[in-house]
């Protein structure tokens, strides 16, 4: 503004130049003999101070006043032309200011907008937490239940020695699992002609029909007290996968003798490795058994949707899935199941920041996974290690029998 006003004056300045120069000298002349009183008898020669006073006062009364309000007149139509100017660029500010605004607005609109698919994976992770803790709490119960077995403790079927297990196990069988049709029908006479439960026939031996093909065990729960029939015949599968034949306790007189003592290190050392690969059983199990009760009618619902999309009925859900979803039924679900779906990559058509969303879910589900596979790996690793230090035995055994032959065959004696 200032450097408006500025050149405002030295353009008034510039037009009063040039009058002066363009200015006819008659016509000063002229004026200056009109003003006689002021003049006095001068004959307008510009030496001549009454004259040049004349001049003077001439101008500035005729050339700089009107050019002082010309000046004044140019200034403030410039001041408001500039006022014009700085509304325009406040109102661009303005609009400029409105549209961040509204850009902005709707950014977070679309970027915290929950797409379907992040509303499909919260809703059925929200038991999977408590369906893994319940997995383990049921694979270590089931794992010590077992355990007991095989240590003959006391007030089990096992306690008396291999006898009394065996007739136990004969028993349930007559009871409970025998087909007469095996056997060429030659067990009718050992199960008095009458066979078990048609659901439950058989199913002692059967590992695929009782763990193997189904994602959930349902009225397994190894931490309730209570006994049902799926968990006596997940116990009975047990007894004829590991440690078939117990073994028998010693008395107190044996394990105070020296043989004795050797022989019950050698029992423990077989305990252990059983104890490895019946892990890995009750790890199956326990990943299978039915989830938490409390979460059953928050999560199977949606899960049903999920895997009724996929063409099955309605009906046949609960034999597909569970009554209540096991962590390996879940698991199935939100790592396998759901991308079988048309929908799933259907509503990757979304927001980018929903697609980072989902991408960030499926990492975790990854990791999940990729976590079971390690524990897997583990056992697996632990499995083959132990099977490599049973067929080293033997040669360990012969090794430690020559070394004990050539220190006894010593010329010394020693």
């Amino acid at each position: 503004m200032r450097f408006l006003q500025c050149a405002a004056r030295r353009m008034v300045l510039l037009f009063v130049m040039l009058g002066l120069l363009i200015m006819p000298a008659a016509q000063i002349a002229r004026a200056s003999h009109l003003d006689a009183p002021v003049l006095g008898n001068a004959d307008g020669a510009l030496d001549s101070k009454p004259h040049v006073n004349g001049i003077y006062r001439a101008m500035r009364d005729n050339w700089l006043a009107a050019w002082m309000m010309m000046t004044e007149q140019f200034v403030s139509v410039m001041m408001q032309q500039m006022f014009i100017v700085g509304t325009f660029l406040d109102a661009k500010q303005q609009l400029e200011v409105q549209r961040l605004f509204q850009q902005l607005e709707a950014e977070a609109h679309k970027d915290f907008h929950p797409g379907f698919q992040m509303c499909v994976f919260a809703t059925n992770v929200k038991s999977l937490g408590d369906a893994d803790f319940r997995s383990w709490e049921n694979s270590m119960m089931l794992d010590t239940i077992i355990e007991k077995r095989e240590h003959l403790h006391a007030g089990l079927s096992t306690a008396p020695g291999i006898p009394a297990d065996i007739t136990h196990r004969i028993k349930m069988f007559k009871d409970i699992y025998c087909d007469l049709d095996q056997n060429n029908r030659q067990d009718e006479l050992l199960c008095d002609g009458t066979e078990g439960p048609f659901n439950r026939m058989t199913k002692d031996v059967d590992y695929p029909r009782v763990i193997d093909n189904v994602y959930t065990i349902d009225d397994v729960n190894f931490t309730d007290g209570a006994h049902t029939d799926t968990e006596k015949d997940i116990m009975a599968l047990s007894r004829n996968l590991y440690a078939s034949p117990v073994f028998d306790f010693m008395p107190e007189q044996l394990i105070n003798e020296t043989a004795g003592q050797n022989l019950f290190m050698e029992t423990r050392s077989i305990h252990a490795i059983r104890s490895v690969a019946r892990r890995s059983f009750t790890n199956i199990v326990g990943q299978k058994a039915e989830g938490d009760p409390a979460e059953i009618y928050e999560v199977r619902p949606f899960m049903f949707g999920i895997v009724h999309e996929l063409g099955v009925p309605v009906d046949e859900l609960i034999d597909f899935l569970g009554e209540n979803p096991s962590y390996f039924a879940q698991m199935e679900v939100l790592t396998r199941k759901i991308y079988q779906s048309p929908d799933f990559f259907t509503n990757l058509y979304d927001k980018p920041a929903n697609v980072r969303r989902m991408g960030v879910a499926l990492q975790a589900f990854e990791l999940m996974q990729d976590r079971d596979r390690y524990e897997a790996a583990l056992r697996r690793e632990m499995l083959i290690s132990l099977i490599l230090e049973l067929k080293l035995r033997h040669y360990q055994e012969n090794v430690n029998d020559v070394l004990m032959t050539s220190i006894s065959h010593k010329p010394d004696g020693r």
